[in-house]
């Protein structure tokens, strides 16, 4: 079992600023002013001097533009790859390329919804309420990458995706009505692709199932089964066979008393009236 992700980690991250670095070492000694920097690439010197410092998240594009412009060689374009996972909460960060690649997933959720799910009105209230508060720009390229991470859901090959609910959580009009109805309509839309169940754990289960918690249990293209677990901004990547063992059998256990993909599809038109 890994050790817990820390979100509060000093931001900037070594390697954004280590990128900055670079881009500061090849912009010296190629004798380019970050005014001159600025006016090729439209951005402010104060811009790029937050680049520098990696105070600030630069796109792939303005990377690899920024790389050409000063004759780096492809020495700022190698971060690239490794610089996609910076776009998510330091949380995640780990699972990020588990989930992309995965297979299959078996998703438990108890409080809110799993991130594949969401509308982006829903995730942009669930970044907002965030606590401690997240800044602004932070928002936006953590809602941006939420949204990026549902290409999952529309892949080819397709994944297996099981996501069970807590009926209870659903309740709960996040955004406020107008949001809450666009994110179960959403909801109905994602549980009629073919390859994704969707199931709710009714208000009326008796059985005490799911009281270690959220989870989720991925499926690696090597058929490897990899277990994930966050709460209270900490993160665990679990690869202990007899953990996940245990985690895959709780899931199956929770799916047992949960309502069946199309009588949980009719519990959401009920919930929003259309039954």
């Amino acid at each position: 079992m890994s050790e817990p992700v820390n979100p509060s980690e000093p931001l900037p991250s070594a390697l954004r600023r280590g990128l900055g670095a670079q881009m500061r070492t090849l912009r010296e000694k190629r004798g380019v002013s970050r005014q001159q920097l600025g006016g090729d690439t439209n951005f402010s010197p104060s811009t790029i001097g937050a680049f520098e410092r990696g105070e600030r998240v630069m796109d792939p594009g303005t990377i690899e533009q920024v790389d050409d412009l000063l004759g780096g060689d492809g020495l700022l374009k190698a971060a690239v790859p490794y610089l996609e996972e910076e776009r998510y909460a330091p949380q995640f960060r780990n699972f990020a390329p588990i989930e992309a690649k995965a297979v299959s997933l078996w998703v438990y959720s108890t409080h809110v919804l799993h991130g594949l799910l969401q509308t982006e009105a829903y995730a942009r209230q669930v970044f907002v309420d965030h606590w401690p508060p997240v800044a602004a720009e932070e928002i936006e390229n953590r809602l941006t990458a939420r949204m990026d991470r549902q290409a999952l859901l529309y892949r080819d090959p397709p994944p297996v995706l099981c996501f069970v609910l807590e009926e209870t959580f659903l309740r709960r009009k996040v955004g406020g009505d107008t949001v809450w109805r666009e994110q179960l309509r959403h909801l109905l839309a994602c549980g009629r692709l073919p390859h994704v169940r969707i199931q709710l754990v009714p208000l009326e289960c008796e059985e005490v199932v799911g009281a270690t918690g959220p989870m989720t249990i991925a499926e690696t293209p090597e058929r490897r089964m990899l277990g994930y677990l966050e709460g209270q901004g900490q993160s665990w990547v679990i690869s202990d066979r007899l953990v996940v063992s245990d985690m895959v059998q709780r899931h199956a256990n929770i799916r047992g008393v949960a309502l069946s993909p199309k009588a949980s599809a009719q519990r959401i038109e009920r919930l929003l009236g259309e039954r």
